[in-house]
């Protein structure tokens, strides 16, 4: 399980790592003016749809079952996917037609703050993104079917095609063209659409040499198929609490002024990389895995106990650091990866200023994508949405409250706050099924010494340097260079992780070679 996550975690890292470029890209030639605003709301709402059908849902409904039928290795698994598809795809194109209709009403509930110039193009931009989503809901659906097949570093990597799209068509409309702000801001939208078709295509060709067909069959009688859809609606909740957390976070941000929406845009985007690394990787290698062991007697109990404990070791051997370096060197961070253009040091301290605020929930956060597939794999859905709802009440409230004092990082906090208090809610619910979490596995005071060195290592170097007058982004990637080799000497030497062991190739498992 450590190995896939590992592959997940390549394939996350070179698609954030695009995904930062496209984003440098639109913050190069849109900075945090009002046309970012709307460019931020519009692929908020526009992911909507994907977000509530594809890849959280799938994990929790699809892959549980897709692995025990392929278990049985009577072609069940192949009847189940491509019925599970035939069930899929109305559901995304009816709610894509709905988004597209209603695309007014989403962006005034979304950034009710907006004036008409930032609504009217927020609209337009939700009206070519919402087609986006029916596509890569599809492509969470071949995920789904590679990840079950131990397939991990393609579905990861594949987003890279999406947003290189994005970035040849920002190139195209604001160096090429010479396009103002609107025009680019229509550019983004309609790179992201193409850039979506791509990516499924990407994705389908070894999915169809898995199944044969891609072709989606409608047999309501399919092996699995009712089981799967007696766990959507748990799944669904969840996955759509979450999504309305994210989208009160920028209604209340759409009210403290121009280049709010942004700046949390911004922020978010580079706390989404260690999250996506972190808890994305680690939770869908560990997912097909705890499926297969769930169900059994007190051995596969204290097996699952074991991997759950080793799967957060490992985030938190990666998220405490991550965690420090947010909330010591968040200027370098926003520096390094947005400084330049239009983007410049009012932007990067606003920025930075957010960012060092979700230091503070980026371990809770990583943590309860392992505790949450873990659930999962028990066959309880209901429960993750249950907190999830508990959450978003939490998340709200401390918001509101914070956002009068501290503004947009207001918000921030109250996503932080909520994290801490829906994996201790989750925690319980799973120990309480395993009898424990596999704690004793989790080396912590080792992994707070590493966080402190981490943290440390960069920070000595910005005093060290502080009297070179060296470049913004010179000295944050020789702030940042710094940091990375204490966190590597730190975990090394505290006996943390083996570096040459998860570097050393991967015997075919019985999966890839009858896959």
């Amino acid at each position: 399980m450590g190995k896939g996550a590992w592959l997940v975690t390549l394939g996350i890292l070179a698609s954030r790592l695009v995904g930062f470029v496209r984003q440098r890209f639109v913050a190069h030639y849109l900075g945090t003016s009002p046309e970012a605003d709307a460019v931020g709301a519009a692929f908020r709402i526009g992911n909507l749809t994907q977000n509530l059908l594809g890849e959280g849902t799938l994990s929790a409904s699809f892959i549980p079952v897709y692995v025990k039928l392929r278990l049985t290795g009577d072609g069940a698994a192949t009847r189940f996917a491509r019925a599970a598809l035939g069930l899929l795809l109305p559901a995304a194109a009816a709610l894509t037609v709905l988004g597209v209709a209603f695309a007014p009403a989403l962006a005034g509930v979304i950034a009710p703050g907006f004036d008409d110039s930032r609504a009217s193009l927020a609209v337009e931009l939700v009206r070519v993104l919402f087609p986006m989503t029916a596509l890569l809901v599809l492509g969470a659906w071949a995920l789904g079917v590679l990840t079950s097949h131990r397939r991990f570093l393609l579905p990861y990597a594949a987003p890279v095609v999406w947003s290189l799209t994005q970035i040849a068509a920002l190139v195209v409309a604001g160096t090429a063209m010479g396009l103002g702000p609107e025009g680019v801001a229509r550019s983004v939208a309609w790179g992201a659409l193409a850039g979506a078709a791509l990516q499924v295509l990407v994705m389908l060709v070894p999915v169809r040499k898995l199944l044969g067909s891609v072709a989606p069959s409608f047999d309501s009688n399919a092996p699995g198929l009712r089981e799967a859809v007696r766990n959507i609606p748990g799944a669904l909740v969840g996955r759509g609490v979450i999504q309305i957390s994210g989208l009160v976070d920028t209604m209340l941000a759409s009210f403290l002024g121009a280049g709010a929406v942004a700046t949390l845009g911004y922020a978010q985007t580079i706390y989404l990389l260690p999250m996506a690394v972190l808890g994305t990787g680690e939770a869908a290698a560990a997912l097909p895995d705890l499926a297969e062991r769930a169900g059994g007697g007190e051995a596969e109990k204290t097996a699952l106990r074991r991997s759950i404990g080793r799967s957060l070791s490992r985030v938190l051997t990666l998220g405490l650091p991550a965690a420090a370096v947010f909330a010591a060197l968040a200027t370098e961070v926003t520096t390094l990866l947005f400084r330049g253009g239009s983007f410049g040091a009012t932007s990067t301290s606003e920025v930075a200023y957010v960012l060092a605020f979700y230091a503070i929930g980026l371990p809770a956060n990583a943590a309860s994508r392992v505790v949450s597939v873990s659930s999962y794999a028990l066959g309880d859905t209901t429960s993750p949405a249950r907190f999830a709802i508990v959450r978003v009440v939490v998340s709200t409230a401390v918001a509101a409250a914070a956002m009068r004092f501290i503004g947009v990082a207001g918000v921030v906090l109250g996503a932080a706050v909520a994290a801490w208090v829906e994996l201790g809610l989750l925690s319980r619910t799973v120990a309480r099924a395993l009898g424990g979490l596999g704690l004793d596995e989790i080396p912590l005071m080792r992994i707070v010494v590493a966080a402190f060195v981490t943290a440390g290592a960069g920070l000595g170097l910005r005093f060290a340097s502080a009297s070179l007058d060296l470049k913004p982004v010179l000295g944050a990637a020789a702030v940042l260079a710094a940091s990375g080799v204490g966190f590597l000497f730190s975990i090394q030497a505290l006996g943390l992780t083996s570096l040459r062991q998860l570097l050393r190739p991967r015997k075919p498992s019985r999966d890839d070679k009858s896959g």
